[in-house]
């Protein structure tokens, strides 16, 4: 029997699949939380923020996505009310460049007119007053770290804390785990962020750990809409699963939206093992069949557990100031997950 679709149909399954938000009850808390911070600090005193730090592929740009479309611009005669703005800082920014971005996020004709702090922040609060602004959101924030000088460290967080105070905005900062370094540089700006949020990647070496990580394939799999099941949270299948992403979101959803797509244009009624060992083969040239998850006898399989600080390596390998973290992943024995 072979399942038959329509390109139409493939299309529109693959767009519900690859769009879902996985709102795992401590997402959902973030998401409240941000909205806490909004609310707040609409009463007076001292804005109420928050940073969310994650490795890459913890889900961070997709929680500010969901944020942003729960929140999105509207246009009014009064003009466009933007209650919640995000900003996304390049490579080996400063801090004029971040208020320069944030004015070409709002909509300012001129960002790049001045270099002058002062000037820019009172470009923000005029402008951010327009826009009925409620909340900042700075992604990338670890940009303005790296590379940088203790000294130029705290130049920075002054700054943010110049602009939190002048424009009496929230403001929600999310990037890898060493962003809270620039916080801490500077007691006043680290006051101003006691909530800290992490998003830590999957892991599996305890039980309750485990539930977690197969509460999260039991939901892709209900999203997925195919005539069988195709059974990711059998002890084969997650097992596999998680060897190949080592507990990373991301790594895991790709590879899951690569399986699905194949198996609906095959007309496969499943998300077999086969379908999974050639989509991780064609995304990593270095899987082969004496390495690949999907292949390889159960026992011979390699299950690495991220350590504490994942996601310090670049802060520590010399892109910022140095300090004695390094991660220490746990490489999990046959015995540990069966």
């Amino acid at each position: 029997m072979v399942a038959k679709f329509t390109e139409e149909e493939i299309k529109d399954k693959l767009l519900r699949f690859r769009s879902a938000f996985i709102g795992s009850p401590y997402l959902k808390a973030v998401l409240k939380e941000l909205d806490e911070c909004r609310e707040l600090s609409k009463l007076g005193g001292d804005p109420e923020c928050m940073i969310v730090t994650g490795d890459t592929g913890a889900g961070k740009t997709s929680l500010i996505n969901k944020y942003l479309e729960l929140n999105a611009r509207k246009d009014s005669y009064e003009g466009t009310v933007i209650p919640v703005l995000s900003t996304t800082l390049p490579g080996e920014a400063n801090s004029v460049a971040l208020f320069q971005q944030i004015l070409t996020d709002l909509g300012h004709p001129y960002p790049f007119e001045s270099n002058n702090e002062v000037q820019l922040r009172k470009q923000i609060k005029d402008l951010a007053r327009n826009c009925r602004l409620e909340l900042i959101i700075v992604d990338e924030f670890q940009h303005l770290i790296e590379r940088k000088s203790l000294k130029i460290l705290k130049e920075t967080a002054n700054s943010i804390k110049s602009l939190i105070v002048d424009t009496k905005i929230p403001m929600a900062l999310f990037g890898m785990p060493y962003s809270s370094v620039i916080l801490d540089s500077v007691s006043q700006l680290a006051s101003r962020f006691e909530r800290r949020r992490v998003l830590s990647p999957f892991r599996i070496s305890t039980d309750d750990e485990q539930d977690k990580y197969l509460a999260l394939l039991s939901f892709f799999e209900g999203l997925m809409d195919l005539p069988e099941p195709s059974n990711f949270t059998s002890e084969d299948m997650f097992r596999r699963l998680y060897a190949y992403s080592s507990g990373n979101l991301k790594k895991l959803k790709n590879l899951l939206n690569a399986a699905y797509k194949a198996a609906l244009e095959n007309g496969e009624l499943h998300v077999s093992k086969q379908i999974f060992a050639e989509e991780a083969s064609s995304r990593n040239s270095e899987l082969t069949k004496d390495n690949n998850p999907f292949l390889l006898p159960m026992d011979k399989l390699k299950v690495i557990e991220p350590g504490k600080y994942v996601g310090w390596d670049d802060y520590t390998c010399g892109k910022g100031v140095n300090v004695g973290i390094k991660d220490n992943p746990k490489v999990l024995t046959f015995s540990d997950v069966f």
